[in-house]
């Protein structure tokens, strides 16, 4: 059975979870293989993906082999793991696949938990492996892998609150809780939070005697490299953390800024004024807004949006109202989606404008258009987009 064909029977990644599932499979999985490479763990809510990937850059610069697991993709599952300045290929997918068939792994195996362990196995080889969690916290089977060299903590907002918990500080302890699990001494890099978060952070941090290492605001070399790219404040301020990072674990910084951000979806340009971002959450969304000001000034954008259903579409709409022109709705079939009548109820209940997306209207309208609300709304638009 290939990769793909066995992905098809996994439970998907929203789908719910036994968290004593993944250190079980893993205890099997490292009685046939050695799991000693350093890992880098990534948690948080926004900014996981750039942040990893700048940090990847970054070690890659600095003569390092590294292998840096994301999630989710938007067009195919090798997005989810890039090695030796590359994607992953088919061939190597496959290959990591039919290695771990030969276990007989535990078939209740769920989606994401499956692409870690792949990731494992293709990180052998490696100074360092790069983990991105799923959720995040103390569950994630990202969490559960051995030799974990350093904890990067990315901003913290409200997201995922069917799972993770109702309110910020609930989520920022299930967040955080993944401290409780490192040895002591290592180093946990927490990037800039709300007050209440930051102050819970160092206090776990002190209790786990952990070394915490703040991040400050962007500067001047994490602001050239910023520029030189055209990057947004929110990008600028991951590749700090991603330098930080690399001071904690007592790296020299590469004396040459690495290559561009190769990570789809973080506002991207794909055209002067075509703009896809991956942006799901309020946090995200004023990430966005304060991009897009900086970027074009009063200029009212056109969005082309959808939403799951868990996700809060109202707080995402009113903070991009200032700056929208109009909301273009893409439909599209996906179960997590919120209803169309009760989206369409929001919309109005909010004060925008709005219509059904159409390719005739995109190519006919002459303006700033930004595809937002989802990674499944961008790859959807994606699609369409490469297909005309």
């Amino acid at each position: 059975m290939s990769l793909s064909e066995f992905l098809a029977t996994r439970a998907q990644e929203y789908a719910p979870f036994d968290p004593a599932r993944f250190p079980r499979i893993y205890a099997h999985f490292l009685e046939f293989f050695a799991d000693n490479v350093p890992k880098i763990q990534i948690v948080g809510t926004n900014g996981k993906g750039s942040t990893g990937r700048f940090l990847t850059l970054l070690l890659e610069q600095a003569g390092f082999r590294v292998l840096h697991f994301t999630s989710p993709h938007l067009l195919t599952l090798n997005e989810r793991f890039y090695k030796d300045r590359a994607l992953v290929n088919d061939a190597k997918l496959e290959h990591a696949h039919a290695r771990l068939q030969e276990l007989h792994l535990d078939p209740k195996i769920s989606f994401f938990e499956y692409m870690t362990l792949l990731a494992v196995i293709l990180a052998q080889g490696c100074d360092y492996m790069i983990t991105e969690a799923g959720l995040g916290g103390e569950w994630d089977s990202t969490t559960h892998l051995r030799a974990r060299a350093a904890l990067v903590i990315t901003p913290i907002s409200l997201d995922h609150t069917d799972r993770l918990g109702n309110t910020l500080e609930q989520i920022a302890h299930t967040k955080l809780a993944t401290m409780g699990t490192l040895t002591p001494n290592t180093p946990v890099i927490l990037a800039p939070q709300e007050s209440k978060i930051a102050q819970q952070a160092h206090h776990m941090a002190q209790e786990y005697g952990l070394a915490l290492f703040s991040v400050s605001p962007p500067q001047e070399r994490a602001m050239i490299y910023a520029s030189q790219h055209y990057y947004p404040p929110f990008l600028a301020q991951n590749f700090q953390t991603a330098l930080t990072a690399l001071g904690a674990l007592q790296i020299p910084q590469p004396s040459t800024n690495p290559s561009p951000l190769n990570l789809r979806g973080r506002f991207e340009r794909l055209e002067e004024h075509l703009i896809i971002d991956v942006a799901h959450n309020v946090s995200g969304a004023q990430a966005l807004k304060e991009a897009l000001q900086e970027n074009f000034g009063d200029q009212k954008i056109h969005l082309v949006y959808h939403s799951y259903s868990r996700k809060d579409v109202r707080g995402v709409l009113a903070c991009l109202k200032p700056i929208i022109a109009r909301v273009w709705v893409l439909e599209f079939e996906d179960p997590q989606l919120i209803d169309m009548q009760e989206l369409a109820l929001v919309l109005e209940d909010v004060g925008v404008a709005w219509a059904r997306f159409n390719w005739e209207a995109f190519k006919a309208l002459r303006a700033l258009w930004v595809v937002g609300g989802s990674f499944s709304v961008v790859r959807a638009f994606l699609k369409g987009y490469h297909a005309r």
